[in-house]
């Protein structure tokens, strides 16, 4: 089976084509820069791996990569977001092509878009239905019934799916998970300004209170200086905390019509396949390599903070690159969340001499090559552990995070590397 899909940025411009291929258990897709992208002086490369200057990249599926060419990849859904799709449709196996076409065009990650034709006005494929079952993305206030969905879901996933049919929430639910990754219950929502959020619902087996935990982390994170995807808590019928996180691949400039952001993850910018680990020094240097550079310090203290803190999910798919009118840039952090286990390590390494482990002397060790002095190294270090010290308990307070939470917190924001930091 060959299908041909037309790839543009936002509805400005034809990017290229994709011609994907089925064959019994072979999966692959060619991707070919148009002729016109690759002559705009305002066009670039959709990854440093994939330049204009090849014109022709290719993608097969190999272990646990993608069949589709990166950048497109990453405008699939990841666990949480295939599971639903998979409920939706009987529970059948799907292939990557169906998973990318699937999903809701406006609700689609970064600025691609995807169309079965390149004939003037042609619409993009995955609308958002119209008619009498019109969808559009769910208010805050919708959140409650997606909760209850969720967890119905996680509770029976095969009784769900035999029932889906009688589940006007249900189908709520599909519409409303787009592109999201990761494993966790999550849809998109919207305010009253019409911003999308990602919501993150609750699990039934959460052992504390995660939507909290992962606000109080990017709200720490910002204090210290980083930059970070706007975050805050939302209480649904009194009991259930859902984490919000405004979506940075929109700009909402234009409140009725926000501009899509081209957003790629970090295994895309480093050109590895599947989930193929790499460490934090090989992304600065091919930062430094794509015109990034200037964003080195900040990928440090992303570093830093994860030692510190414990954030032991680190691995490629939680860092992201944005394109800004010139150059590829880092994006805010997101999905930075406190491990208070003992034992952990990185996903993502500090650099191939220093290994995985938690520890932020050899954070400190590897500051010269982020290009950073050793000396302010140091001090940036402690003043970060003094800020984690000092303002987690009271942020968490603030955020109406319970006692037991908190005790259960402790050993992340009060870690061996913090304490340690302290003494520098």
């Amino acid at each position: 089976m060959k299908q041909r899909l037309y790839v543009w940025m936002d509805d400005e411009e034809l990017v290229g084509q994709l011609d994907f291929n089925v064959d019994g258990m072979r999966q692959n897709s060619v991707f070919t820069y148009a002729q016109g992208w690759i002559d705009n002086p305002k066009g670039f490369d959709l990854s440093p791996a994939m330049p204009r200057s090849q014109i022709v990249a290719s993608a097969s599926l190999q272990g646990n990569s993608s069949p589709l060419v990166m950048p497109v990849a990453d405008s699939t859904p990841d666990s949480w977001g295939r599971a639903i799709m998979r409920a939706a449709n009987g529970g059948r196996t799907m292939n990557d092509f169906e998973y990318l076409t699937g999903v809701d065009d406006f609700l689609r990650s970064g600025a691609l878009r995807f169309y079965e034709s390149d004939a003037p006005g042609a619409l993009p494929l995955a609308q958002p239905r119209t008619g009498e079952n019109a969808f559009s993305i769910p208010r805050l206030i919708e959140l409650e019934s997606m909760v209850q969905e969720a967890r119905a879901f996680e509770a029976d996933p095969a009784y769900y799916r035999e029932n889906r049919a009688k589940l006007l929430a249900g189908q709520i639910l599909l519409d409303a998970a787009g592109s999201l990754g990761g494993a966790r219950p999550k849809v998109n929502v919207r305010d009253e300004y019409q911003a999308i959020w990602i919501a993150k619902l609750p699990k039934m087996d959460d052992e504390y209170d995660m939507a909290r935990a992962e606000v109080l982390t990017l709200r720490l994170a910002g204090e210290i200086g980083m930059t970070v995807a706007e975050a805050q808590t939302f209480v649904v019928s009194g009991q259930f905390p859902v984490a919000l996180i405004k979506r940075f691949d929109r700009s909402y400039e234009d409140a009725g019509n926000p501009r899509r952001i081209h957003l790629i993850t970090a295994q895309t910018f480093m050109g590895l396949p599947g989930t193929e680990p790499s460490n934090y020094v090989s992304i600065a240097e091919q930062m430094m390599s794509n015109g990034a550079g200037d964003d080195m310090n900040e990928l440090w203290t992303r570093m830093a903070y994860s030692v510190l803190i414990q954030n032991t999910d680190d691995h490629l798919r939680n860092h992201g690159f944005i394109r800004t009118a010139d150059r590829w840039a880092l994006s805010p952090a997101y999905d930075i969340n406190p491990d208070p286990s003992a034992g952990g390590t990185l996903k993502t390494a500090i650099s191939e001499i220093h290994g995985n482990e938690l520890d932020i002397l050899a954070v400190l060790d590897a500051a010269p090559l982020f290009n950073i002095d050793p000396i302010e190294a140091r001090e940036a270090l402690r003043v970060m552990a003094e800020i984690i010290y000092e303002r987690w308990r009271p942020l968490a307070a603030e955020l109406g995070m319970a006692a037991k939470d908190i005790r259960a917190l402790a050993p992340a924001f009060e870690s061996p590397q913090v304490r340690k930091a302290l003494s520098l």
